[in-house]
């Protein structure tokens, strides 16, 4: 074990937060950290950092629907790298072209995903970077698995950092579905506006738009709004 090795291992069992511990996992190379665990309803998932605006048209536009490295997650029984996911997907390759054109419009050209926990509590920890991972994958396996295990114990069930997507979509209220298709089909109103017309305050507008989002798998209304129009096409 050479000393930087040694070192990285070090920092990371010292780090007590799963802060700290993705930002030493950053420094080894990459620009992002999503950490996602899988339980029977629901999933909990850490936007440890990600590019703004990313996820929103990833899950927006359905593309996760033709992702290799989504599909890869749940097929495969061992960590790789996008490139390999990439290099054995099979079936639609012109959208498995677009969400890599997405990937790379938003600075990720490659990353890895590290699967750790349990067969019945399947988790991941994926990492996006900016240029190929394969070298930063053989330079630093060891470290990276480290690190993946010590942040699926820093974040258990429950933590405060962690939200919960239902792996099912569940059904909007019928103020949540007036308020999604207002949206949609007055987009030029701005919120007062809007709230105004539905008979409630900002504040609870805005509280609906929260729900919205979380029961449509996406983080902001927006998001919501662009999936719901993908849907309608």
């Amino acid at each position: 074990m050479n000393a930087d090795f040694a070192l990285l291992i070090e920092r990371l069992w010292q780090s007590d937060n799963p802060e700290t511990t993705r930002d030493i996992i950053l420094n080894l190379g990459f620009n992002g950290l999503v950490f996602q665990r899988w339980n029977l309803e629901y999933i909990e998932n850490w936007e440890g950092r990600i590019a703004e605006g990313f996820l929103e048209h990833y899950y927006g536009a359905q593309l996760d629907q033709y992702c290799p490295i989504a599909k890869a997650i749940h097929s495969w029984s061992r960590s790789y790298t996008f490139a390999e996911a990439r290099a054995g997907a099979n079936g639609d390759q012109e959208n498995a072209t677009r969400v890599e054109s997405l990937f790379r419009q938003f600075g990720m050209v490659d990353g890895v995903v590290l699967l750790t926990g349990k067969n019945a509590l399947r988790s991941s920890v994926i990492l996006t970077s900016a240029q190929p991972a394969q070298k930063i994958f053989n330079d630093y396996g060891g470290v990276l698995y480290f690190a993946a295990d010590k942040l699926t114990k820093q974040l258990h069930s429950g933590h405060s950092l962690l939200t919960h997507v239902p792996r099912e979509n569940p059904v909007l209220s019928e103020m949540q579905s007036k308020i999604l298709q207002m949206q949609i089909d007055h987009p030029e109103l701005s919120n007062s506006e809007m709230a105004s017309a539905l008979g409630l305050s900002p504040k609870t507008l805005h509280a609906h738009h929260k729900k919205i989002a979380k029961k449509n798998g996406v983080t902001t209304f927006a998001g919501a709004v662009i999936k719901r129009l993908k849907e309608t096409q």
